[in-house]
């Protein structure tokens, strides 16, 4: 009964279909569409049924409707708390990100900064990094009782307290707005790299300060842009699991995905499911708001475009001076985000953990390495993880492809609806998106299989997907497939032999951005865990958890490890292949 409403609307697809695709693209684009539609409809449809539920039971048609389930989400003398908490986290960690991206940003776009190509390979080769295995290494660091700096500034100041706790949350927002400065940098850098320095020269040319050149010229040009990012990275923060996970459940810091998780997963007690959908759809619909803000400030941005024709010229600012505090600064950042990796892998080398100390090198070992192989959960969750990893990435971009074509050769309504139904899960928080697949898939035979894992990594990573194919097949004309078909070429080999051989670059950056992300993603395993679909990310925090930390430190080093020999190789294949494809 559950799944009977989308067998009513897959009847419907067909005889619409036909209208706009002959052959074999009306059964594909049947299929996709369907499919995209119970990927995307069926845990929308289940969370906001359970939230309106009474009792509170997992059930897409409710036995009787009511909001009782967000009386009590907003009863509770702690919900001002809950969303105070949520609000200052999100503002802090990306007011960190934006000061820091956009310090960066402007360094490698707008001036001659000598370390701009290093900034950049730092910046890319970061994104490997999982944002848990940051925070388990902030954790090692800032622990008040042992953590690494804390013994540092305790002895070199004889402190008797430890003046630092990374269970705090400033912490939190501190490495929240840390590990959210490489992609604030990527989404800035355009915005600096486009301004045309022409209006600030002509500003300075009619005798304007520095001061008020930057308030009445560069400041407006890049208003758009910036507040853009911030609502985007604003977003993203109040979805944010795996650093409130792994910190403010211990420092009794909740925030909102933390909240729907604890609900959703009572240690002690039955699971409020009622509960947990109703703040699920709470922030769903602050994410809608914030989706809409950011296509607003997007559309504004169309006013301030600058680029136009040939006579736009980047010029570089000259630092000077300035050049040697620039390093300074740069040099210190990277410093600070490498500190967690450093003190995990000096965990991992040891048989416990030690703060670093001459004494402690004769005690260096790789046993926490062999111990952890050895373990067969650890062998289950490495098997898990490359078919987790190898579906998600090839499904998605196989989807996106499909909807791609048919979002970019349609010129009706259903291209526009499959394009729409594909993004809508950016709008839905992923703890949320990860609390209704479970709802949904409960208390079904895939309950408790790496499937469950696949499908919600599929939907939720598919939005990427379709917009960057559906950039790169834009560029494409229609000729070439036209001219495919009149040889007698089916759409199958048009496709395969015309289309994606000329958008392949864009579909391997897109196959090894989503298999990247769903490698390191902690938040749809974490909450979907048994003990038969167990990956790399939620195996991590359960030998952290035991606790094990020279066998965690050394689990997250390996990680680290192999997702970068996942993206850095491709990445230098990929622009190597570019470049041959352009010299052609």
């Amino acid at each position: 009964m559950r799944h009977a409403l989308f067998a009513a609307a897959a009847a419907m697809v067909p005889t619409r279909l036909a209208r706009l695709f002959p052959g074999e693209e009306r059964i594909i684009g049947s299929v996709v569409f369907v499919a995209v539609l119970f990927l995307v409809s069926g845990p929308l449809l289940i969370l906001i049924s359970t939230s309106l539920n009474p009792t509170g039971a997992a059930s897409i048609l409710p036995s009787g409707l009511d909001i009782s389930n967000y009386v009590r989400a907003f009863s509770p003398p702690d919900t001002l708390y809950l969303l105070g908490n949520t609000a200052i986290y999100t503002l802090g960690s990306v007011f960190i990100a934006l000061l820091i991206g956009s310090s960066l940003a402007w360094l490698t776009e707008r001036t001659d900064f000598r370390l701009q190509v290093a900034v950049r390979l730092m910046i890319f080769a970061w994104m490997a990094v999982p944002p848990f295995v940051s925070a388990l290494g902030w954790i090692q660091l800032l622990n008040p009782g042992n953590g690494a700096i804390n013994v540092l500034l305790r002895t070199v100041f004889d402190l008797q307290a430890s003046p630092l706790s990374v269970y705090s949350l400033p912490a939190m927002i501190l490495i929240t707005g840390l590990s959210m400065t490489p992609t604030t940098f990527i989404m800035i850098s355009g915005v600096f790299s486009n301004m045309d320095h022409r209006l600030e020269s002509a500003a300075h040319v009619h005798g304007g300060a520095r001061l008020a050149t930057f308030r009445r010229i560069t400041l407006p040009l890049l208003a758009p842009g910036l507040l853009a990012v911030a609502i985007f990275q604003s977003m993203t923060v109040i979805q944010t699991f795996d650093i409130p996970f792994a910190i403010g459940l211990t420092a009794r810091v909740p925030v909102m995905s933390t909240r729907i998780y604890a609900l959703a997963t009572a240690v002690e007690g039955k699971p409020e499911y009622g509960l947990a959908s109703a703040y699920g759809v709470v922030l769903l619909v602050i994410a809608i708001i914030l989706i809409g803000l950011y296509l607003r400030f997007t559309r504004i941005g169309e006013r301030f475009r600058v680029v136009t024709g040939k006579g736009f010229r980047p010029v570089r600012q000259k630092l000077g001076a300035a050049q040697i505090p620039a390093t300074v600064l740069v040099v210190a950042y990277f410093v600070v985000m490498l500190l967690p990796l450093a003190i995990l892998l000096w965990s991992s080398l040891l048989p416990y953990y030690q703060t670093p100390s001459i004494g402690a090198l004769s005690h260096l070992t790789l046993q926490s390495y062999r111990n952890t192989i050895a373990q067969p959960m650890i062998i289950r969750a490495l098997g898990n993880t490359i078919i987790l990893v190898l579906s998600v990435a090839t499904i998605a971009m196989a989807l996106s492809v499909v909807v791609s074509w048919m979002a970019v050769r349609s010129r009706g309504t259903l291209g526009k609806a499959v394009t729409a139904l594909t993004f809508a899960p950016i709008a839905i928080p992923q703890i949320v998106f990860a609390f209704a697949i479970l709802l949904l898939y409960l208390y079904s035979p895939l309950y408790g299989t790496l499937l469950v894992i696949i499908i919600a990594h599929v939907t939720i990573f598919m939005a990427f997907g379709t917009r960057m194919v559906s950039s790169a097949m834009l560029q494409l004309h229609q000729e070439l497939e036209n001219a495919a078909t009149v040889s007698g070429a089916s759409w199958l080999v048009s496709m395969r032999r015309v289309v994606l051989p000329l958008i392949f670059p864009q579909l391997l950056n897109g196959w090894l951005w989503i298999a990247t992300h769903s490698a390191r993603d902690l938040t749809v395993p974490i909450l979907l865990m048994t003990s038969g679909n167990v990956v790399l990310a939620s195996a991590l925090w359960t030998i952290w958890e035991y606790p094990d930390i020279p066998g965690a430190s050394a689990l997250a080093v390996m990680m680290v490890v192999g997702l970068m020999l996942l993206v850095v190789p491709l990445q230098i294949w990929s622009a190597r292949y570019s470049n041959r494809s352009a010299g052609n």
